[in-house]
């Protein structure tokens, strides 16, 4: 009976051809767009979430505040600043905190050859690198021997080698800051991050903070940043990290204005909400294209049902039950959906090599790499989707023209002329 049924549904997919053809484009576009929005959103997404790591995962920032409240002793309003040493406090008693360092931040000028510009210089620990998303494209970042040994090293960002070298190889040549001689031991990669402090990465140089405290005084930090175990345990280190430092500049951890710690997992999540928006809203209207696609066929398949009147009289006549006759309907909704979805499928990927990809971060930051840009992921996941969702819609569409297909009245349908 199935080999029957799938036979019939093949004949009169044949019989229509013309009608079979449309509703089959019909369903091709329908899947090929909801396949692209859907590509687009995971796209979009992939940018965005790369634009958030080239900053750090989980960074917590703390600067420098004064106090609102007093605390043993002491007057409200006085400035409190934390210093490089504070860092082997935080590693010691901080238990929820990953790594830590300090940052102390500087414009100097810098010179190779006869070349001189002016950046933003960050004294770093090794440890600075993983918090803040520093991913080498050259040579490696400051490692623990670098401090160790006070080595007169510097890794440079990406524009600012550019300015300085530009096509000329930059490792292992000695670059001069603020006079002193460094050598360069790495290159950053290209950063496109979303939220930055005091100035691009791209424009800065990195050096271990002991050796700029060779060069200048530096008894405060600019900030203190560090990294919680997990996400979930930020909020606690947070506390804890609050808690060592009141007790160390002597103020009470419950003052929030006495150090002000910025938690970009905020900035994360408000980029994530939006994310997320964005790829819902898409979904919708793929969903809202796919629907309409399955109305089509509803409405081929009910006139389908009114120019096949005799056809399905005389199989009821032969003896066809109602449920053959709703099968066949169905089945050749569910043709149609099948192959068109496939089509759709093709149709999908061809656009979106076709397309390649649309400018996004990288425009913005002048990025030539495309790293940024927002790539149409056309993946198995994505086709999978789309294809039994609308296999569905097609069923559902198909299911009324097959009832009323099974409905009709054998002799009324024999009187109808062909």
């Amino acid at each position: 009976m199935i080999v029957e049924i799938v036979k019939r549904v093949l004949e009169n997919l044949i019989a229509y051809g013309k009608r079979s053809m449309m509703t089959v484009l019909g369903i091709m576009w329908g899947i090929a767009s909801f396949i692209l929005l859907m590509a687009y959103g995971d796209g979009f997404q992939k940018a965005m979430l790369l634009g958030l790591s080239y900053f750090g995962d989980n960074v917590v920032v703390v600067w420098n505040g004064q106090t609102s409240m007093q605390a043993g002793g002491a007057r409200s309003g006085r400035v409190i600043r934390t210093k490089p040493e504070d860092v082997e406090m935080i590693r010691q008693r901080c238990t929820l905190v990953k790594r830590v360092s300090p940052e102390v931040y500087d414009d100097m000028q810098l010179r190779w050859g006869d070349r001189m510009t002016s950046a933003g210089i960050r004294a770093v620990n090794d440890e600075y690198g993983v918090i803040r998303g520093m991913f080498m494209g050259e040579g490696r970042f400051l490692n623990a021997e670098d401090l160790a040994y006070m080595r007169r090293v510097v890794v440079l960002g990406y524009d600012l080698k550019k300015k300085l070298f530009s096509q000329a190889p930059a490792l292992d040549q000695d670059v001069f800051i603020g006079g002193v001689r460094f050598t360069v031991v790495g290159v950053l990669q290209k950063k496109i991050a979303i939220s930055n402090y005091f100035t691009q990465d791209d424009y800065c140089a990195l050096i271990p903070v002991n050796v700029m405290g060779t060069m200048m005084d530096i008894r405060y930090n600019s900030v203190l940043v560090f990294q919680p175990v997990s996400g979930a345990m930020e909020d606690a280190a947070v506390r804890q990290v609050r808690q060592v430092l009141g007790e160390i500049h002597k103020f009470n951890p419950a003052d929030e204005k006495a150090l002000l710690f910025q938690k970009f997992s905020m900035v994360f999540g408000i980029i994530n909400g939006l994310t997320a928006a964005t790829k819902g809203l898409l979904n919708v209207i793929g969903l809202f294209t796919l629907a309409v696609a399955g109305v089509g066929i509803m409405n081929i398949m009910l006139f389908c049902v009114q120019e096949r009147t005799h056809e399905i009289g005389v199989l009821k006549a032969l003896g066809a039950r109602k449920r053959h006759i709703r099968v066949q309907f169905l089945g050749e909704a569910l043709a149609l959906s099948i192959i068109g979805g496939i089509l759709g499928y093709i149709l999908a990927i061809l656009l979106a090599n076709w397309i390649g990809a649309i400018p996004f971060l990288s425009e913005l930051f002048e990025d030539k790499s495309g790293q940024g840009d927002i790539h149409l992921l056309v993946d198995t996941h994505v086709f999978f989707t789309s294809f039994i969702t609308f296999a569905i819609i097609g069923l559902l569409s198909g299911t009324w023209p097959a009832i009323k297909a099974s409905r009709l009245d054998p002799v009324e349908a024999l009187r109808t002329e062909l």
